[in-house]
C-alpha cells in the first residue's frame, strides 16, 4: 500500500507532446531554418526569464521574441512569428490516459509549471477538462517563483495539505525532478509514459 496522496506533473513535455507543446522541428522544416532557431528565439535571446517569474509583460516578451526572430531567421521572421502563434499544442494522449485513471483512484492531482503568467486562464479558456482533473495548478509566471526553486514546491504542497514524502512530481528537466527529490518528494525524471508508469508503480502508486 502506497503512502502517495499527491500526484505533480509538468506540463509542457509530460502533459503536453512537446516541451512547450509546440513541435519546433516541425515549423523550421516547413521553413527551412536551422534546428533550434525557434527554441532560441523564445527563450534564450529573448525576454522569457524575466516573464516566467512575472517580471516582464507578455507584449514586452513578444517583442523580444519578434526581434531575435528577425536576428535569427531574417527575411522569415514574420513567418516565424506566424507558425509559432498558430502552432497547435497536442497533449500526450497515453499520459492524459494515466492521469484520468489516477483521478478515478482519488489522488490529489497537480500541476507545476514554469511558464508565462496567466495559466489559469489559459486552461479555462482552451483546455477546461484540466481545470477538473488537477486540483493544483501552480504556474511560475503567476507565483513569481520558478522550479527549480524548492519555494515553488513547497507552495504546491502546502496548498495540496500534503507532506512532500506523499508526494509525486516528474518533469521532463531533470535537474527539476532531482529539485523536487530534494524537498523530499518522489521526483521522477519523465522520459516517457511508459517509464513514469513503471517509476510510480515501484512506489505503490496504482490506477
Amino acid at each position: 500500500m502506497s503512502d502517495v496522496k499527491a500526484l505533480f506533473f509538468d506540463f509542457g513535455g509530460v502533459l503536453l507532446q512537446h516541451m512547450d507543446g509546440i513541435d519546433h522541428k516541425a515549423i523550421e522544416s516547413s521553413l527551412e531554418l536551422p534546428e533550434k532557431t525557434l527554441f532560441n528565439c523564445l527563450y534564450r535571446d529573448s525576454r522569457y526569464f524575466e516573464l516566467h517569474v512575472g517580471a516582464c509583460t507578455h507584449d514586452e516578451w513578444v517583442d523580444s521574441v519578434r526581434a531575435a526572430a528577425f536576428k535569427h531567421a531574417g527575411d522569415k521572421a514574420d513567418a516565424l512569428m506566424q507558425a509559432w502563434q498558430n502552432a497547435e499544442h497536442p497533449l500526450n494522449t497515453e499520459m492524459m490516459a494515466l492521469v484520468r485513471g489516477l483521478k478515478i483512484r482519488g489522488y490529489i492531482l497537480g500541476i507545476i509549471s514554469n511558464t508565462i503568467p496567466g495559466l489559469e486562464e489559459r486552461l479555462r479558456e482552451g483546455l477546461p477538462e484540466f481545470i477538473e482533473i488537477f486540483d493544483i495548478r501552480v504556474g511560475s509566471g503567476d507565483l513569481g517563483i520558478a522550479k527549480p526553486d524548492e519555494r515553488i514546491f513547497r507552495h504546491a504542497l502546502d496548498t495540496a495539505g500534503v507532506p512532500a514524502r506523499e508526494s509525486v512530481f516528474t518533469d521532463d528537466v531533470r535537474k527539476y525532478a532531482d529539485a523536487a527529490r530534494a524537498v523530499g518528494m518522489h521526483g521522477f525524471h519523465f522520459t516517457g509514459c511508459p517509464q513514469f508508469a513503471r517509476d510510480i508503480r515501484s512506489i505503490g502508486v496504482e490506477w
